[in-house]
């Protein structure tokens, strides 16, 4: 049976917001107005808490499916 890998794009979204606030903070050394201030109000704020949130949902579904992976498992030695 194959068994779903969910670490690895979990971390390379953790690795892509890392990478984002990297990007941001160097933008913001040419590009510090009222019109960068209002995107990042309106698409880069709103982000963060939904990327974590995600990892987070992302980490609680691979601890259940490991559980699963394990319950059948066993289940095919009896």
């Amino acid at each position: 049976m194959k068994v779903v890998d969910l670490s690895s794009g979990a971390s390379k979204l953790a690795l892509a917001l890392k990478h984002l606030g990297i990007k941001w903070e160097s933008a913001k050394d040419t590009w510090n107005d009222s019109t960068s201030k209002a995107f990042h109000k309106e698409h880069v704020d709103p982000l963060l808490p939904s990327v974590k949130e995600t990892l987070e949902s992302i980490g609680r579904l691979a601890e259940v499916l490991a559980r699963a992976v394990r319950d059948v498992s066993d289940d095919d030695t009896l």
